[in-house]
């Protein structure tokens, strides 16, 4: 592995759920600034691989969504139980190690994505042939390190079980990436990518307040539910582009090799979906593109894909029924709300 450095990455198009930052209050935007300073330390600082430049990985922008989701959990299991006050600091440990948890896998799926591709390329200088989720991804360790010194035991057993949950998908993703995937199986990738990520900062917040099990099992189905529909949301606004839009998100996610919700959806009921998909993949064409846009659009797919988002919206929703009202259980609700109706989530109201 050299020392020369990344290429840094260029402008992109922001598309996909967000948040609000001002739906946050100051105490929470205050909070993510300074996760923000100690997550780019902690992933490029003292001790990162050589030519590491943890901006090619790191999406841009706040507030990010993990680490929110661990302090909201955290002050909706307090609610709830009425356990006291959580630690800032290790309030902040375990917020990383989730963006940590993050990062890890987009620096994974970048390794084995398809040839050619920028990332893949860093991806590879960065891990070597090491593409294990712990082979050689120093991120991972990083994040144990973290929920080790927490305050209770089993957030090492939650990140473990996460990280073996996650595992296990990516060996379905790649026995997926170079056929046509089924919905089913797209489904379950998200379940054990982003749900198992989401699930594992939810119940990790719940745990810092020193919440029964009843409420942790309750805000780690809320987190897996919430990831999914986090999934498929941004899936479809990555590539719902319309006739004479830029259509750079389409071809970008092609060369990730991902699979996809909506093109496994289409190519059942277009088989040029699934041919088109796969040369997007090698060979990025903007007419082609925006063709697959169109073909996705006629076999429906954005629209199923959208009613199954909001259906994974609606079961995080039920899953915080058995919390105490309070605003940090409402902040939660209005996230994964605002998935299904498409916006910014958690828009219409403050968090």
């Amino acid at each position: 592995m050299g020392g020369r450095a990344l290429p840094s990455p260029g402008p992109r198009r922001r598309r996909g759920p967000r948040l609000d930052p001002e739906a946050l209050g100051a105490d929470l935007r205050d909070f993510l600034v300074l996760l923000e300073a100690a997550l780019l330390d902690l992933a490029g600082g003292e001790g990162a691989p050589p030519g590491f430049d943890p901006r090619v990985f790191l999406a841009p922008g706040l507030p990010r969504v993990r680490p929110l989701l661990v302090v909201l959990s955290a002050r909706a299991a307090v609610a709830a139980s009425e356990a006291g006050q959580i630690g800032h600091a290790q309030t902040q440990q375990v917020a990383v190690a989730a963006e940590l948890l993050h990062v890890a896998i987009r620096l994974h799926d970048a390794a084995l994505g398809r040839r050619g591709g920028r990332r893949r390329r860093a991806a590879r200088r960065l891990i070597g042939g090491a593409v294990g989720l712990l082979g050689g991804n120093y991120l991972t360790l990083r994040a144990m390190e973290l929920v080790r010194h927490g305050p209770t035991p089993e957030l090492l057993g939650d990140l473990l079980d996460a990280l073996r949950e996650i595992g296990e998908g990516h060996g379905t993703a790649q026995r997926v990436r170079e056929r046509d995937a089924s919905p089913a199986e797209v489904l379950a990738l998200a379940e054990s990518h982003t749900g198992a990520v989401f699930s594992f900062a939810c119940r990790a917040g719940a745990r810092l307040s020193g919440a029964d099990r009843s409420a942790i099992l309750a805000l780690g189905r809320y987190g897996r539910h919430t990831g999914v529909a986090w999934h498929l949301a941004e899936d479809i606004a990555f590539l719902d582009v319309n006739a004479g839009e830029d259509p750079a998100t389409i071809e970008e996610r092609a060369m990730e090799g991902r699979p996809s919700f909506v093109v496994s959806l289409a190519a059942a009921r277009d088989p040029a979906v699934g041919q088109l998909w796969r040369l997007l993949g090698h060979d990025p064409q903007p007419e082609q593109a925006l063709d697959l846009a169109q073909r996705l659009r006629a076999a429906g797919a954005f629209a199923e894909g959208r009613a199954r988002v909001a259906q994974e919206s609606w079961a995080a929703q039920q899953a915080l029924a058995i919390l105490e009202p309070s605003a940090p259980r409402d902040a939660l609700r209005a996230i994964a709300a605002g998935l299904a109706r498409g916006g910014k989530a958690g828009d219409q109201g403050q968090l």
